[in-house]
């Protein structure tokens, strides 16, 4: 019989505000490298896609589902231990075994083993996440938790900002394998630090009935069916993300095909969008749903419901464009109203549940939003692209002529004649264009759920305690 032996326990009471804001720093850079690891195969799809004669179905699966698989399989089994057990030492190895992961798609040598290493990656998030969740729930307040999870969930942007601005620059001059050596590597040293700078801190007394035991699994799953407000939210949330990642991670190839972009024009592109108006926008809800919220609790609902309201409108203005540039602006705004959601919908959802049900309640969120939300998102974006250009093409062998003759290397004679070439950029350009604007209606839908669940969790904070 193995004995798992905790750290000693910090009251997270008697922490200095520097040191907490070093625990959040850190938790948020490491959130930041294991969503560069992720977003990486985003900016090296070009590439890749190039390299192995992938089909646009192929790489969205590359992209989203192959990372979300695990991720959803492991999350939830990791989370409960982060109930029972140190949850810094489940941050760092989990940190350590994405980023070898992340390495190691570097040396794939096919479509195939680049799959199962991607598969891979998906632990990392899977297991530092809910964890981290758990933490800060821990170290701040209820009254500052809006803002505390917006700006961790800037660590998001941030990784794509990194990636883009660093990776990108890396996959044009040194090859795409080279950039998963390159990436990879950091996450190593960063979960070391965690293991060495980050106290386990005291848990919260549980408020209701049980004491400070670990709830079973089916506890929780009752808990946050319980109330409207957790479902509405849930359900926000998941669509919410199907549309992000269905827009955002395909961005890398809808800029190199619609607008000619190179390597580091689209990884510029991509940073500013899902970097700089991710951050925006994380801090700008986590600010004004903390502020807002004091008044009143339905601007937690409010605020994201109102953003992705926007972000839809802005979305189906920017991929009408004929131009790069007001595509892309329109884009770094889009991105600022999207990520309006992560702070106000993550402190509703934890806030309604006792103390050693947040790690778990936090997995079966994430992994809901991972197999659902950017699991499905991108594949779908990748078949339903397939299925215009195809219909558009208007020959039974569009396969052939559109997925494998174009990727013939520079040099070699042509395997199509010109005209078939350009009918094939023309369906393929066209028919991402169409859909992505399939997407955009989907976040109208999450905004009605924000809003129920923004009035639900009103009415429930209303309640005599």
């Amino acid at each position: 019989m193995v004995t798992i032996v905790e750290a000693p326990i910090a009251s997270s009471a008697r922490l200095s505000g520097p040191y907490k804001a070093w625990v959040l720093l850190l938790v948020t850079v490491i959130y930041a490298f294991s969503f560069m690891d992720r977003v990486l195969m985003s900016i090296a799809a070009p590439a890749v896609k190039a390299q192995m004669h992938l089909s646009d179905a192929q790489l969205g699966l590359l992209i989203g589902l192959a990372f979300a698989l695990l991720y959803t399989l492991l999350g939830i089994p990791i989370a409960r231990l982060a109930e029972r057990f140190n949850r810094v030492i489940i941050v760092a190895v989990t940190a350590t075994i994405w980023s070898l992961m992340t390495v190691g798609c570097g040396t794939a040598a096919s479509y195939v083993q680049l799959l199962a290493f991607r598969t891979g990656v998906g632990i990392g998030e899977a297991g530092a996440t809910p964890a981290a969740y758990s933490l800060l729930s821990d170290y701040f307040p209820d009254k500052r938790r809006s803002l505390v999870f917006a700006l961790y969930a800037a660590g998001v942007p941030f990784g794509v900002l990194i990636a883009s601005f660093v990776a990108a620059p890396l996959v044009k001059s040194q090859g795409w394998q080279h950039a998963f050596f390159y990436v990879g590597a950091p996450g190593v040293v960063l979960g070391l630090l965690a293991y060495l700078t980050i106290k386990e801190p005291a848990r919260a007394a549980a408020t209701k009935a049980g004491g400070d035991s670990v709830p079973k699994f089916s506890a929780v799953l009752r808990a946050m069916a319980s109330t409207s407000a957790s479902r509405h939210m849930i359900v926000a949330v998941i669509l919410g993300m199907f549309a992000m990642s269905a827009i955002i991670l395909f961005l890398p190839i809808y800029f190199a095909r619609v607008y000619g972009m190179n390597f580091a024009q689209a990884g510029i592109s991509f940073g500013l969008i899902g970097g700089v108006g991710g951050i925006i926008g994380n801090v700008i809800s986590g600010y004004l749903a903390d502020r807002l919220g004091k008044r009143n609790p339905v601007w937690n609902g409010r605020i994201p419901a109102l953003g992705c309201m926007a972000a839809s409108v802005l979305a189906g203005l920017a991929f009408l464009q004929p131009q790069a540039a007001p595509c892309v602006a329109l884009l770094v705004v889009f991105a600022v109203c999207m990520n309006f959601w992560n702070g106000p919908s993550f402190a509703v959802i934890l806030s309604l549940l006792e103390p050693r049900m947040r790690a778990t309640a936090s997995a079966l969120t994430l992994s809901a939003m991972a197999l659902l939300g950017q699991g499905l998102g991108p594949w779908y974006s990748g078949v339903i692209s397939d299925v215009f250009a195809r219909h558009l093409f208007g020959r039974p062998d569009f396969a052939q002529m559109c997925v494998l003759a174009r990727h013939a290397a520079p040099g070699t004679p042509a395997q199509v004649p010109a005209d078939i070439a350009a009918l094939c950029h023309s369906a393929t350009t066209t028919g991402l264009q169409y859909a992505m604007l399939t997407i955009a209606p989907v976040l109208l839908w999450a905004a009605v759920h924000y809003r129920i669940a923004g009035r639900k969790f009103a009415a429930l904070k209303a309640q005599p305690a």
